[in-house]
């Protein structure tokens, strides 16, 4: 199937569950990330569309309309929306820079997040995950030097691991625990750690929010 028509496909299902304003965002992640990747891939998209939204998400429902929309007839699907998402993405550009600069509130919360959630673990599952994020950075788009303190933080908890990252990249590291997360415990188990651990950290009363991190 042509790019344009798995485009259209996954639009078509987006589109039936969120606002122009949040579709555009996932239509983007799942273009750039999943595009090329095989279909079993379906799924780790689905679990960073959870983690980046806000709201419940019937998850199996869509994960239905999506399998349907990219294996029915293509007439069935919206228009190409190539020229709408490369017009969200050349607004974005200028946002995108603001949030790539190191930022030590953001970063304060990051680090509550993370030990919020390693609280909810058994010590192997907590070593289980260190290790899957440790081996899964190459997504971050940092330089090797920063991959290296990252990859120490991510085994050994300690360091200034994520001192040089922006809100952007704080964000792709919380994601990957995430997906770390669904592969070791599944996405309903994951959820739920997720949602419990932000709540903690709400009730610290942080300057930063952590649902900004999500």
């Amino acid at each position: 199937m042509r790019l344009s028509l798995r485009r259209r496909a996954i639009y078509t299902g987006l589109a039936g569950h969120f606002s122009d304003e949040e579709v555009w965002p996932l239509l983007a992640l799942w273009e750039s990330k999943y595009a090329e990747q095989p279909p079993f891939a379906l799924n780790e998209f689905l679990a960073e569309v959870v983690l980046r939204t806000e709201r419940k998400v019937e998850r199996a429902r869509l994960y239905r309309e999506l399998v349907g929309a990219l294996t029915g007839a293509p007439s069935q699907l919206l228009p190409d929306p190539e020229e709408q998402l490369a017009a969200w993405r050349q607004g974005r550009n200028e946002a995108v820079r603001q949030v790539a600069t190191p930022d030590s509130a953001a970063q304060t919360t990051f680090l509550a997040l993370n030990q919020a959630l390693l609280a909810q673990l058994d010590g192997a599952q907590q070593s289980a995950l260190r290790h899957f994020a440790a081996g899964n950075l190459s997504g971050m788009g940092v330089s090797a030097e920063v991959s290296t303190r990252l990859r120490i933080w991510c085994e050994q908890g300690a360091g200034d691991g994520i001192a040089s990252l922006g809100l952007e990249q704080l964000r792709k590291l919380l994601n990957l625990l995430y997906i770390g997360l669904c592969e070791f415990l599944g996405p309903v188990r994951a959820d739920r750690i997720l949602s419990q651990a932000v709540s903690r950290v709400e009730q610290q009363g942080v300057a930063f929010s952590p649902r900004r991190l999500l």
